[in-house]
């Protein structure tokens, strides 16, 4: 697995399409965002969110393991009014798209923990692209 590279505000890491991967980018986002000093109650819901978009390119990979990867980048962006937003994105390298199932609730799930979720699919390779709700401005001092 490669070192997440993180700078000013941006965080990224490819993992192999393996379950062994969730723990990873769990624990690397909880420290990330510990250190953009993110609200706990929304560390939660984001790191929710990306864990379970995880876990879709995990199970939607064509050959688990070191044939597949999963990439995952995310940063903070302020608005006009002060307020932040985390966007993340998690791809995989194949073509899928999600369904309306009775199989599990994993996509009403980032859908609740997350402002806005979008798919993007093309060149055989499928994006989860997702924004959290906005927190307030970071106090300085």
């Amino acid at each position: 697995m490669a070192e997440p590279a993180a700078v000013a505000g941006a965080i990224s890491m490819v993992l192999m399409a393996d379950p062994v991967s969730l723990s990873v980018v769990r624990q690397r986002f909880r420290v990330w965002l510990a250190d953009l000093a993110w609200p706990d109650d929304e560390v939660d819901d984001i790191v929710l969110a990306v864990n379970e978009a995880v876990s879709n390119a995990v199970e939607h990979a064509d050959a688990p393991g070191f044939a597949s990867e999963v990439r995952v980048a995310a940063r903070q962006f302020s608005e006009t009014d002060g307020g932040r937003r985390i966007v993340v994105g998690v791809s995989d390298n194949r073509r899928w798209c999600p369904r309306d199932t009775q199989r599990g609730l994993g996509m009403l799930m980032i859908h609740t923990c997350m402002d806005d979720v979008r798919f993007e699919t093309n060149h055989e390779v499928t994006t989860t692209l997702m924004t959290s709700v906005k927190v307030p401005p970071l106090r300085r001092g």
